[in-house]
């Protein structure tokens, strides 16, 4: 105990030696890769670094820890270093199986309970069910949040792709991974527990780590815009992982193992919540498709003359300097006849037509950093 100050230290220490601190960051840069390595075949260009899968997701990812952390400590949560373990293991073989669309929590956390309890060195008693609970709910919500602020950008990877019946269509993939450090208490000698615990009696002494959880999602859409589907998924997902929360407090009340059939609903009802994003997609009809009237923007770089001008994904570009245009190489074409001024005609979402204005300089991106459905070649094929 007169060392309690170190121990902290090297308890917050804990998270730069955890393996899955580095599994995490590890996997952020290969969705990254594999993003940038995808729009390159399908468009000859990207619509950002690798990096900026990695570095713009870990602020987020540290306030929703500090968060997090704080509802773990006051409640009272403990975990023991075996099941963080077996945690640990499962978010690796998930992560190598389906990449961040198998990342979610529900996955690797009930996975690790279940396997806690039902395999031979678990032994039945490694966990106590009720904070593994507590902390799916809460990273489900956590998951939810993050959904929800992705639908304040613009700038989501474009598809293009061939349709059953051979014509070009788009869409709109979101790759996404978060590394959340969480304050947590595992049994040890650290702390002399009390009996202030709101919520959880802790009854041993406990000592103190911070241990990352990853939290992760994939979406595609070619029936609608991003923008609008994940809004509605990361509603549903916040209203499930208050579902989470209810089912924890039905375990906090009735002992047993009330605790599986809720676990077993963690898992199975976010496979649900996967699958039901991806049917109700496929029963729209395609949203980026060919017009007579122009071609559809797929993604509008960062920081272009087109993000400038307020060009978004979804429209479609009729005329440039008034002449109109009806494939990519024509619009590329009419831009040289000014190469210093761009006055372009679009029509938006709603099928209202207004016109875009802005000076161009050399430095500046190729076709005014726009991505377009209509391929340059016919020899792009379906991922």
């Amino acid at each position: 105990m007169d060392h309690w100050f170190i121990d902290l230290v090297i308890g917050i220490g804990s998270f730069f030696i955890h393996p899955l601190t580095y599994i995490g960051l590890l996997a952020m840069i290969g969705i990254g890769y594999r993003r940038l390595k995808r729009e390159r075949k399908m468009f000859h260009m990207s619509t950002g670094s690798v990096g900026k899968d990695v570095f713009h997701r870990l602020l987020p990812g540290v306030l929703a820890g500090v968060v997090l952390s704080v509802v773990a400590l006051a409640s009272g949560i403990v975990l023991t270093p075996e099941f963080l373990l077996t945690t640990t293991a499962t978010y690796l073989v998930l992560i190598i199986v389906g990449g961040a669309g198998f990342a979610s929590p529900a996955y690797a956390l009930g996975l690790a309970l279940l396997l806690s309890y039902f395999l031979p060195f678990g032994g039945g008693t490694s966990v106590d069910p009720l904070p593994v609970l507590i902390i799916i709910g809460s990273l489900l919500f956590i998951e939810g949040v993050f959904m929800r602020l992705q639908s304040k950008r613009e700038q989501f990877s474009p598809l293009r792709l061939r349709s059953k019946r051979g014509k070009w269509v788009g869409g709109q993939r979101l790759d996404r991974m978060w590394l959340i450090p969480v304050c947590i208490f595992i049994p040890g000698e650290t702390f002399v527990a009390g009996d202030w615990w709101p919520l959880l009696p802790v009854t041993d002494d406990v000592s103190m780590l911070l241990v990352p959880f990853l939290v992760g999602f994939r979406l595609t859409t070619l029936g609608q815009r991003m923008k609008i589907k994940i809004k509605s998924a990361g509603t549903r997902m916040i209203g499930f992982g208050a579902l989470l929360f209810v089912g924890a407090a039905l375990v906090m009340y009735l002992p047993g193992w009330v605790w599986l059939p809720v676990v077993l609903i963690a898992i199975i009802g976010r496979m649900l919540l996967q699958f039901y994003e991806y049917v109700s997609d496929r029963r729209k009809d395609y949203y980026f498709v060919p017009k007579n009237d122009g071609i559809v923007i797929l993604s509008v770089l960062p920081e272009s003359p087109g993000e400038k001008m307020g060009l978004l994904p979804g429209e479609i570009v009729t005329k440039v300097h008034g002449n109109p245009i009806h494939t990519e190489w024509n619009f590329y074409q009419q831009l040289q006849i000014n190469p210093a001024y761009g006055r372009i005609e679009v029509i938006d979402a709603n099928g209202e037509r207004r016109v875009e204005k802005a000076a161009l300089y050399d430095n500046q991106h190729h076709e005014l950093g726009l991505l377009f459905l209509h391929p340059n070649e016919e020899s792009w094929e379906d991922e």
